[in-house]
C-alpha cells in the first residue's frame, strides 16, 4: 500500500535505463548530482551539527570513569541517531530523481524517507546480525555478506519494500557488483580516515565542526553513489 501511494505521487523509474558505471564514474556522477542539489549538503550539515551540540552536554571525567551526561543529551542524541538514516535515505531518493532527470523539494524527500525509518531499522537488524556472525567466523564472510546486503537500504527507501523484501532485493541487486561495492566502501573508509585525522589535529570543538562539515559532503556523495548502484542493477535487469 505504501509503495502504491508513493508511486501515485512520484513518476516510477522502473522503465528508466540507468547507465552502468565504474567506481570512479559513479563518484563523478554523485558529485555532479550533488552540485545540482546543494540542499542535500545543507540538510546533512544540519543533522551532523546535532552531534556537536550533544558534545556540550558531556562532562569529561577521569579516563577510568564513565563521562557524565546532562539530562537533555539523550533525547537529542536519539533524534540525531534517527536523523542519520534519513540523510542517507534522502540521498537514495535524490539519486532516483537524478537518473530520471527530475527534482523535487527536499521537504518531499524528507517526509517520504522519514516514513521508511522503521522499515530501515527492521532491515538493518538481521543484516548486521548476519554480518557480525560472518566477521566472527572468518572475517571475509562478514565483509562479503555486508556488501551483498547493503543495497537493501536503497531498496527499502526507493521502492518502498518491506524489511525482508528489501534484503532480498539488495542481495539480488548486488549480484555481480560486490567488487564495485567494495571499491565504494574502501573510498568511503579512506575519506572517513582523513576526516578523523583532521578532527584529531584541530582539537575537540573545532574538530566537531570540521567533522560536521565533512559529513555534510561525504554522506550525500556516498548515499547518491549507493542509490545509483542499486538503480543500475535493479532497473536494468
Amino acid at each position: 500500500m505504501e509503495t502504491d501511494q508513493r508511486r501515485d505521487s512520484v513518476e516510477p523509474t522502473d522503465s528508466v535505463h540507468v547507465r552502468t558505471l565504474g567506481v570512479g564514474d559513479t563518484f563523478r556522477w554523485s558529485w555532479e548530482a550533488l552540485t545540482d542539489r546543494l540542499e542535500l549538503v545543507g540538510f546533512a550539515l544540519l543533522v551532523s551539527l546535532l552531534s556537536v551540540v550533544v558534545s556540550f552536554g558531556v562532562s569529561p571525567t577521569a579516563i577510568t570513569e564513565m563521562p557524565e551526561f546532562d539530562a537533555w543529551v539523550w533525547p537529542l542524541f536519539l533524534v540525531y541517531v534517527l536523523a542519520i538514516p534519513v540523510v542517507w535515505g534522502v540521498a537514495y531518493t535524490s539519486a532516483e530523481d537524478a537518473v530520471a532527470n527530475r527534482k523535487r523539494p527536499i521537504r518531499d524527500h524528507i517526509v517520504a524517507v522519514a516514513k521508511r525509518v522503521p522499515a530501515l531499522i527492521a532491515a538493518a537488524i538481521p543484516m548486521w546480525i548476519l554480518t557480525t556472525l560472518g566477521l566472527l567466523v572468518l572475517f571475509l564472510p562478514g565483509i562479503y555478506l555486508f556488501h551483498r546486503l547493503v543495497l537493501a537500504y536503497p531498496a527499502c527507501v526507493i521502492d518502498g519494500k518491506g524489511p525482508f523484501a528489501s534484503l532480498k532485493a539488495g542481495w539480488r541487486a548486488s549480484s555481480g557488483n560486490v567488487f564495485k561495492l567494495l571499491g565504494v566502501s574502501l573510498v568511503y573508509a579512506a575519506a572517513l580516515g582523513v576526516s578523523n585525522y583532521a578532527v584529531g589535529v584541530v582539537g575537540p570543538l573545532a574538530g566537531g565542526l570540521v567533522s560536521a562539515g565533512l559529513s555534510a559532503v561525504l554522506l550525500p556523495v556516498f548515499g547518491l553513489a549507493l542509490g545509483h548502484l542499486y538503480l543500475e542493477s535493479s532497473r536494468n535487469r
